[in-house]
């Protein structure tokens, strides 16, 4: 169609302008520097920090003490001894041992009996490891606050990148919406320039006693709203360029943008209702699901009998002295259970009662959304298919009335027509033109949505 080369050729014209930024230049400027993105990764390592932290807990912890004491008299008659001074020295490690639910306890211990200046020393190495059988079982409740930042840091990472979509696809709507505006201010300055032509050939007709007052008077009131729109479309893209050159940082007199507002876009073949179950909305769901699922299981496991196997080692020396006490050692073990179990109401039993609720309540909200999302992503489909039809319609429209506007020129140029009547098919073919413009830009943003639904924009 004649028309739309005509339009293709004059925006390929455009595309020519130096330092013109088209929309992918614009994304990428717009992720690397904006604010908003930089907090995002600050959140997000902000929650990797936070499950770093919770592995802590298998440091060792060391512990030390000392102390003196004196016992004396004359008047406890069963007392061997009349002054006894006794100095003691400790120092200790405790671990968790990971992903058991052990723990493993190290002591060493130094101690001096001093009777009556009579002095003996004895020393005691001792370990001491502890496991649960039942409750916290392989550390499953020791585990559960970290496990639960793992699943957070899964779901901030998956939250992060829809939040992230989201605001990318509002600018480049923004982005969308200034290329459009690029055209409606040249659109209008050439209804002004048409409507300055007319109001002088109707003023010619005027003075020529061929047309009265009121057409004039029409005239020049066509002519005055064609000159605010002008000045109303240079003020509202003066504006949106200063804001789209605010958010990736540039000078507003670069920003300057080239794109193909007719360019018809390849959409991502898929089935709305299984893209959706995968979908980064709905692993919001799950991975809320994947934690409460988490904490019912320590809960479920906190109804059990605290049952815990206790081994323990140790070798004990003495002699009169420090040194001599490391040697002549006596050898001790001992292999037990501890079992205790609370009676009567507990609870855990509430706590797993609600976690199953809570649980219950995300399915039921998972599948309302997910009746949402499939619903939101045919809509934009058959908003793309109806507007891509009317874009091709208006083109066609447009292609229409300019072959109006060659017809009307050529009969002017042979006296087989009137002026007015060219003007009159130029002032129609614009208006076309700024119709189809907007329906274009329309399609544009509609694909920015969809593509934002079905997690295709930010990656």
């Amino acid at each position: 169609m004649f028309y739309r080369f005509i339009l293709f050729a004059f925006s390929f014209i455009l595309s020519l302008n130096v330092g013109a930024i088209t929309l992918n230049e614009y994304s990428e400027s717009l992720v690397e520097s904006h604010p908003y993105f930089v907090q995002l990764s600050l959140s997000e390592k902000t929650s990797l920090l936070n499950q770093k932290s919770l592995t802590t807990y298998t440091d060792w912890n060391i512990k030390a003490g000392a102390s003196e004491t004196f016992a004396g008299g004359e008047d406890v008659g069963s007392r061997l001894y009349k002054d006894l001074f006794t100095t003691k020295y400790e120092i200790g490690a405790t671990r968790k041992v990971e992903n058991s639910g052990a723990s493993v306890n190290l002591k060493h211990s130094m101690t001096r009996n001093d009777k009556d200046s009579n002095a003996t020393h004895s020393n005691l190495f001792s370990v001491d490891y502890v496991r649960p059988m039942l409750q916290n079982k392989d550390g499953l409740n020791d585990r559960l606050n970290l496990d639960l930042a793992s699943i957070e840091l899964m779901s901030k990472k998956v939250s992060l990148e829809e939040q992230a979509e989201n605001f990318l696809a509002s600018k480049l709507t923004k982005f969308v919406d200034l290329a459009l505006k690029q055209e409606v201010v040249k659109n209008h300055k050439i209804a002004l320039d048409l409507a300055k032509q007319q109001l002088d050939l109707t003023e010619d007709k005027f003075n020529n006693s061929l047309v009265d007052i009121t057409v004039l008077i029409q005239e020049k009131d066509k002519f005055v709203k064609a000159k605010q729109q002008s000045l109303q479309s240079n003020k509202e893209l003066i504006i949106e360029r200063r804001e789209l050159a605010d958010l990736i940082g540039v000078r507003e007199s670069d920003m300057i943008v080239e794109m193909d507002l007719f360019k018809e876009q390849k959409l991502v073949n898929l089935n709305p209702s299984e893209f959706v179950k995968s979908s980064r909305a709905m692993q919001k769901y799950d991975f809320d699901k994947a934690k409460l699922q988490r904490e019912l299981e320590s809960n479920e496991n906190k109804t059990m009998p605290n049952v815990n196997l206790n081994l323990g080692l140790s070798s004990l020396g003495e002699n009169d002295k420090y040194f001599g006490s490391f040697g002549n050692r006596d050898y001790s073990w001992n292999i037990g259970l501890d079992i205790s179990y609370p009676l009567g109401s507990r609870k855990e039993m509430i706590a797993v009662e609600n976690t199953e609720i809570k649980m219950s309540d995300i399915d039921a909200k998972r599948a309302e959304a997910e009746m949402n999302s499939i619903q939101q992503i045919n809509y934009l489909l058959a908003q793309v298919d109806l507007l891509t039809e009317l874009v091709e319609l208006y083109l066609e429209q447009g292609a229409l009335a300019e072959e109006k506007v060659i017809e009307e020129q050529i009969k002017f140029s042979e006296a087989r027509g009137q002026k007015s009547l060219v003007l009159a098919a130029k002032i129609n073919a614009n208006q076309a033109n700024l119709t189809y413009l907007q329906a274009a830009g329309t399609y544009q943003k509609i694909i920015i949505d969809y593509k934002a639904a079905i997690d295709q924009l930010y990656n």
